[in-house]
């Protein structure tokens, strides 16, 4: 089993116990924190967290460009990256990592918004840089203006110096191309 994937190796195993209909209920926001933590201490890499809801359209278009092969490539060379549901509303709830809206709040405000990223620094969990542009109510959600992706790669450099600008670059070719998708439809 892989120190890289721990809360994959969790979820599946918990798929293999409970069967293939079992749906295993979500960490809590701290313990995916720490499990990324752990995994993130051998190549010194920072958390990268976005939070994010099933019924966001933005939220899924994010993950799409942050998945992109070039894209995950770039971030899984510098960030273990952490995915935390928050806001659902009724039966959905129940998707939700427990103390992850808590977390949203403190770094974020009430009202930020969805998606919301966050880079934290791996040992202390302090933000290095949000998606907030100046304070709160300033999220960049899905960034999708020149100067709004230009502040998510900023955001990722502060949390990764080593990152190249070729590295850079590639991070925003995939949202250029993703600009030029919902263009075309």
């Amino acid at each position: 089993m892989s120190r890289r994937r721990p809360i994959f190796a969790l979820l599946l195993g918990a798929a293999l116990l409970f069967g293939p209909g079992a749906v295993a209920e979500p960490l809590a926001a701290d313990a995916a924190l720490s499990a990324a933590s752990r995994a993130g201490r051998s190549g010194k890499k920072n958390l990268l967290v976005v939070f994010h809801a099933s019924w966001c359209g933005w939220c899924r278009k994010l993950e799409t460009v942050l998945s992109t092969p070039e894209a995950k490539e770039v971030l899984d060379r510098h960030f273990e990256k952490v995915g935390l549901t928050v806001l659902e509303r009724g039966e959905k709830q129940a998707l939700e990592n427990e103390g992850a809206e808590d977390l949203l709040d403190s770094l974020a405000g009430r009202d930020a918004g969805l998606p919301f990223t966050a880079v934290l620094d791996r040992k202390s969990r302090l933000p290095i840089a949000t998606s907030n542009t100046g304070g709160p109510g300033t999220n960049v959600g899905f960034p999708s203006k020149g100067e709004e992706v230009d502040h998510f790669v900023g955001m990722l450099r502060k949390g990764a110096p080593r990152m190249t600008e070729a590295e850079a670059e590639v991070v925003r070719a995939a949202f250029r191309a993703a600009q030029v998708s919902a263009l075309r439809r």
